[in-house]
């Protein structure tokens, strides 16, 4: 029988035009934020919509945040798109927090690398996007120009691999990428690293070798450390030190696989050499993967926010979006927990129970169909 009416499976959503093409107004709306928030009315958007933070100037800013399907139902599909995702939690601004920056930086290496070619327009917009930004921010901070250099190569090399026949998309969404790709390459060619004066003091060469010594021992990558050992004799030296390789070693692993590699080979239990160690413990294991700032997912509204800026709907506090008549029962509950505590004297204080759990690159890559 034909519907002449609306459908109600119809999802309503509404789209615009914007300085990037078309997009839903719903996400729009969180990148073009008004700052009228107060009196909202009682048939407006979901309260977590209306969360927001201070920007560097005072200003009123949306917090990057975005609800996700972990699991389907029988009365619900849920379906989560990349392009959408990577706009609402603001990944193209976040490329300039230097706390991000790797995270991100592993994101793209992972949809270049394994999810190009099932990437949809808009997430196609959304990676060269961040790539151009990747590019603008290495110029501008002189720093990670090795990681800039790789994506391209790796980009460059999966096109050339993918797009024997028809291109993945139309031939004017191409065309854009095709603008952008030279314009980051031109960015990448022109990148070079500003020296310091001869009149700035102390120089690399001036510090002393157990400040030298501290320096590597924070650098988390053999290769970091390798290289740093190119630049003079003194780091060299320090650099084949085995106390470095021994630290980077327990940083990456367990004392149990550190162990177990060393019995499993002859010549490491005759002369351990922590070079050697680390070499295998890396073939076998791999490397550890540390950020300053993840992505966090609440177990309780499945809401993917960024770390650094607290849960979208409950702040470090505690505080949640709670009718007053509710705020004061939950004050008036911690009251009487707090007196049976005294009263029983307890030797150990249970911690917090954790709402929210943080996310990988690899991980966040799984709760999308790809």
């Amino acid at each position: 029988m034909p519907i002449y009416s609306k459908d109600w499976r119809d999802p309503g959503d509404r789209w615009i035009k914007t300085n990037g093409g078309w997009e839903k107004e719903k996400i729009a709306g969180c990148l073009n934020f008004s700052d009228n928030l107060e009196d909202p009315e009682p048939d407006g958007p979901d309260p977590l919509s209306l969360l927001t933070r201070r920007g560097s100037r005072g200003e009123l800013v949306p917090q990057p945040h975005c609800r996700i399907y972990t699991r389907n139902t029988k009365e619900v599909a849920g379906f989560n798109g990349l392009g959408e995702t990577l706009m609402k939690l603001d990944f193209i601004n976040a490329v300039r927090d230097i706390r991000r920056f790797r995270y991100i930086c592993k994101l793209l290496d992972l949809l270049i690398t394994q999810k190009l070619s099932t990437l949809s327009g808009g997430a196609q917009k959304m990676l060269f996007g961040m790539l151009e930004e990747v590019a603008h921010e290495v110029t501008r901070s002189q720093q990670n120009v090795h990681l800039l250099h790789h994506l391209l190569q790796e980009l460059r090399k999966r096109l050339e691999d993918y797009l024997w026949g028809n291109k993945l998309g139309s031939t004017i969404l191409w065309e854009q990428h095709s603008r952008k790709l030279r314009n980051i390459n031109a960015i990448a060619t022109t990148i070079q690293i500003r020296e310091a004066g001869d009149d700035i003091h102390p120089t690399l060469q001036e510090v002393p070798e157990e400040c030298i010594r501290e320096i590597l021992r924070r650098l988390d990558n053999h290769n970091d450390i390798r290289s740093a050992g190119e630049a003079y004799s003194v780091m060299a030296k320090v650099s084949k030190e085995k106390s470095i390789w021994r630290q980077l070693c327990r940083f990456h692993w367990t004392p149990a696989q550190i162990e177990y590699i060393i019995q499993l080979h002859r010549e490491l239990r005759v002369q351990k050499n922590w070079q050697q160690v680390y070499d295998r413990l890396r073939r076998t294991y791999g490397l550890r993967e540390e950020y300053p700032e993840k992505l966090c997912l609440c177990r309780n509204c499945s809401c993917m926010f960024w770390e650094s800026y607290g849960h979208p709907c409950r702040n470090d506090q505690g505080y949640t979006a709670a009718s007053d008549d509710e705020q004061q029962e939950q004050q008036q509950q911690q009251e009487e927990q707090q007196q049976q505590q005294q009263e029983q004297q307890l030797e150990e204080v249970k911690p917090p129970d954790i709402i929210y759990v943080t996310i990988t690159p690899q991980q966040f890559l799984k709760y999308f169909h790809l």
